[in-house]
Order: structure tokens, then C-alpha cells, then sequence
């Protein structure tokens, strides 16, 4: 097994977890701590450290990197692992 067919694999499992974490969070009701149901990746590692975006010059990129950072995480994390097995697919053998 190679190293990115790993790395798909442990985003998936990652990806997984979030969505488990979501589907107990919105069944017991509670949102104390952290709420599972809209984390995205600008809720988890802050809006401070992506002030950079609006620095950006191109509209269209700027738009696509704030559609990415707004995606539910689970997703993120999904995309994340696809990205992987495409790429160890087209991964040179030798």
C-alpha cells in the first residue's frame, strides 16, 4: 500500500469520525463544547488566520479558496481522500 492510498484512507477515516461526532451531536441535542453540526475549516482553525484570502487579487480564486474553507469539514476531508487515490492512481510505478 502506498503512502497516499494511506493518506486517502486516513482523511476518509478522519472524514468518518467527523460525521459520526455530527450525527450523535445533533441526536442528543447538546452543542456545548463544539458545535458538530456546521464545522467547517475556518470555525476550527479560526478566522484570524485566514485573512489572507481577501488579499487575494483575483476575484474567482478568492471566491473558490472561501467556497473551500466554508465547506463542512467531513466533506473537506472527503474531497481530501479522493484527491489522494486519483493521485496514487496516476502515481508512476517502479
Amino acid at each position: 500500500m502506498s503512502k497516499l492510498t494511506i493518506a486517502g484512507i486516513v482523511a476518509w477515516l478522519f472524514g468518518g469520525v467527523i460525521l459520526l461526532f455530527q450525527a450523535i451531536s445533533s441526536w442528543i441535542g447538546k452543542g456545548d463544547v463544539m458545535d458538530w453540526k456546521s464545522l467547517t475549516l475556518l470555525e476550527f482553525v479560526g478566522k484570524n488566520n485566514f485573512d489572507w484570502i481577501e488579499a487575494i487579487s483575483w476575484v474567482t480564486i478568492q471566491q473558490a479558496i472561501t467556497y473551500i474553507v466554508n465547506l463542512p469539514l467531513y466533506v473537506l476531508l472527503f474531497c481530501v481522500g479522493i484527491i489522494f487515490f486519483i493521485a496514487n492512481a496516476f502515481k508512476p510505478k517502479l
